[in-house]
């Protein structure tokens, strides 16, 4: 199910964290977006520094290939949600 509030995340090399990328997930609403649910999920960890989440770039990869077919996550638990089952 496509959103039109669910703005694509971007991938940054992250400035305070060594090796590390940075995924950026706007929200128009201030409510979590789809890539915010996921980079959740996928254990990134959110920096108010940087208003993102620090991953390595194997996490952010998967990240992006989830995101891209459909995937999303439960706020709550943060499991997996496969886009048939919604």
């Amino acid at each position: 199910m496509t959103d039109h509030r669910d703005i694509p995340p971007t991938i940054w090399a992250a400035r305070y964290a060594k090796r590390q990328v940075l995924i950026k997930c706007p929200s128009v609403d201030g409510f979590k977006t789809r890539a915010a649910r996921l980079a959740e999920a996928l254990k990134g960890r959110y920096t108010n520094r940087e208003r993102g989440y620090i991953m390595s770039e194997a996490k952010a990869e998967k990240l992006m290939r989830l995101y891209l077919d459909g995937w999303d996550a439960t706020i709550m638990t943060g499991e997996l949600i496969a886009p048939e089952s919604q």
